[in-house]
């Protein structure tokens, strides 16, 4: 004991950096240590995150894979709806003088549009079906269908009430759950058959707009405010018009999708007077100009809001 208080006693300064080696040995082993850990625990995330970055880029590959895959499907749909509405050479040889604006929101839509010949007749046909997209694109395959049954014959033409009658009972026998639940789904539809020799129309409109543009004003056709399907303030049957034409009418036929379409400053519904106001003031120009003319005016007014509905209308002149 007294050996070691001697050399506290007569060696203070080597006693003093003996200490101070120690604790500097046992910082930097701390230190190497920690440093250790902590290149341990950065490869050990660096590799948990390239493992989920590749877990990931995998499940990204199957969900592309899948939306490539829906997406032909959807674009392969539209090809197939695009072929049974009517070829525009189709409707340019039943109605020489015409436009037709038709604007899907998305690939396949709601809407659809029939040009046929019917006897004495030309007849013209505009539809929007409930909902967009896939469901509308079904339930107007479904209706187009139907067309294709009632709308035939000379009679079917002169009697466009009734065709709306019949496709109203296939629409909702169709429709029809095995529970006896029915799906409140339809159409709004408008059926003018043009008798161009008595200068003429009949015509049916199931909860729809059609207007006559004369000599700078418009003339509303009459119809029933009921769509072709299940509604709760049913009339027995739709009704069957009659109103005359004279040489330059335009006859305008369209869905609701332009008139609802959200835009302006107040991001509201263009609104069917804004709608009336553009057919009046466009109704004397060249029917591919009214079109080009109508498409410039709703891309305005919409701006930079998306497109909420499908787009159809039918112009015809007289």
């Amino acid at each position: 004991m007294k050996f070691f208080l001697d050399i506290l006693a007569d060696e203070p300064e080597t006693w003093t950096f003996t200490v101070e080696k120690n604790t500097a040995i046992m910082v930097l082993t701390a230190v190497g240590v920690l440093c250790v850990v902590l290149a341990l625990m950065i490869y050990r995330t660096r590799r948990i995150k390239r493992r989920t970055a590749a877990k990931l880029a995998e499940k990204n590959m199957e969900i592309r894979a899948a939306n490539n895959k829906l997406l032909a499907s959807i674009n392969y749909a539209g090809r197939i709806q695009s072929a049974v509405v009517s070829s525009i050479v189709d409707v340019n040889e039943i109605f020489p003088n015409n436009f037709v604006l038709y604007r899907p929101r998305d690939i396949v839509g709601g809407d659809y549009y029939r040009a046929l010949r019917c006897g004495r007749y030309s007849v013209m046909i505009t539809a929007d079906c409930t909902g967009h997209g896939i469901p509308g694109a079904m339930l107007s395959m479904l209706g187009i269908a139907a067309l294709r049954e009632y709308m035939v014959t000379e009679q079917d033409a002169e009697n466009p009430g009734t065709v709306l009658d019949r496709m109203r009972t296939f629409i909702k026998a169709t429709l029809e759950k095995s529970s006896g639940v029915s799906l409140d789904d339809g159409m709004d539809m408008t059926i003018c058959s043009f008798d161009f020799d008595k200068m003429k129309i009949r015509y049916a409109i199931a909860n729809q707009a059609a207007f006559i543009v004369r000599d700078g004003e418009s003339i509303k056709l009459k119809g029933d405010s009921m769509p072709v399907g299940r509604y709760v303030r049913e009339k027995e049957h739709f009704q069957t018009l009659t109103v005359n034409i004279e040489k330059g009418d335009m006859i305008y036929m369209f869905s609701d999708g332009l008139q609802d379409q959200l835009g302006g400053r107040e991001c509201k519904k263009f609104l069917l007077k804004n709608l009336l106001a553009t057919l009046v003031e466009i109704h004397n120009d060249p029917l591919n100009e009214q079109r080009v003319a109508l498409e410039q005016t709703i891309i305005a007014w919409r701006g930079g809001t998306p497109q909420i509905d499908d787009m159809t209308m039918v112009g015809i002149r007289v």
